[in-house]
């Protein structure tokens, strides 16, 4: 299209383009830069909530033993009620 047959509006059209392309060829190695960034932080981010839970997870299922249980029944030697301790509170659950 020649420049001279053009009305006022495609002109207008032609150089608000040529404006904004040129603004964003200028922004772009900015804006990807921010974009990296935030990448980046995202993924950290990410990484760190893992190994947070994983640890967090570690923590509980580390078994306990119980040495010693109080108990009213003198039936059973303290011994056994604290293996049926340990046995209760240390069972996996989904």
């Amino acid at each position: 299209m020649e420049h001279n047959k053009m009305t006022f509006d495609e002109l207008w059209e032609l150089e608000e383009h040529l404006g904004l392309q040129k603004r964003m060829q200028k922004d772009y190695p900015s804006w990807l830069r921010r974009r990296r960034t935030h990448r980046m932080a995202m993924v950290s981010v990410a990484v760190l909530a893992v190994a947070g839970g994983a640890i967090f997870n570690t923590q509980f299922s580390i078994p306990k033993r119980y040495d010693n249980v109080l108990c009213n029944r003198a039936t059973f030697p303290e011994r056994h009620w604290a293996d049926v301790a340990a046995n209760i509170l240390v069972t996996p659950t989904l």
